[in-house]
């Protein structure tokens, strides 16, 4: 009897596995902001207060949200077509746990594979899975934003907690969406 295993880390052969980030603006004057929430706690009013800031301080041009149907999915095809379609740049998160931060990760990496600059923001006791999922899928050393303590990492944030977290992330995610 012959066994045929698959290594999904892989490329079928005469296929590359190299991962290249889509490429940055030089700033985020004019561009249009997608976002994938995954909906998890009150991560929502974070990403809304990130999109205000980046309007008021780098010009934005709009924003184009989507809020994923549960915190391990990818977005729906709809949801999927309406930030590609919108977004020339996009933010992706927010996790508390393995698989909802590590399926915020494959969406920033999804985007950058349709061209689309992205950054994931990561609570700091997830960065182990996380850099786990980019060394998989051959993007080892992915640069994404991390927050960490005493902001709750399952989201569960008031306004002004939200805000605040917004402004803390700010810098980092203006960073690494422009070259």
């Amino acid at each position: 009897m012959k066994l045929v295993t698959l290594d999904p880390t892989t490329a079928p052969p005469g296929e590359s596995t190299a991962f290249s980030m889509a490429p940055r603006p030089a700033s985020l004057a004019g561009q249009t902001l997608g976002i994938v929430a995954n909906g998890l706690g009150r991560s929502e009013l974070m990403f809304d207060a990130l999109a205000e800031q980046l309007t008021k301080w780098d010009d934005l041009a709009g924003s184009v949200k989507v809020v994923k149907p549960s915190v391990a999915v990818p977005p729906w095809p709809d949801q999927w077509e309406a930030v590609t379609n919108g977004a020339t740049v996009a933010v992706t998160g927010f996790g508390g746990c393995g698989s909802c931060s590590t399926r915020s990760m494959r969406d920033a990496l999804d985007l950058e594979a349709a061209g689309i600059p992205a950054v994931c923001i990561v609570h700091e006791v997830l960065v182990p899975a996380v850099q786990a999922l980019c060394r998989l899928l051959g993007a080892d050393g992915y640069p994404f934003v991390t927050v960490g303590y005493p902001l709750n990492p399952t989201a569960m944030w008031d306004e002004d907690e939200a805000s605040a977290l917004a402004a803390q992330v700010l810098d980092g995610v203006r960073e690494r969406l422009t070259r």
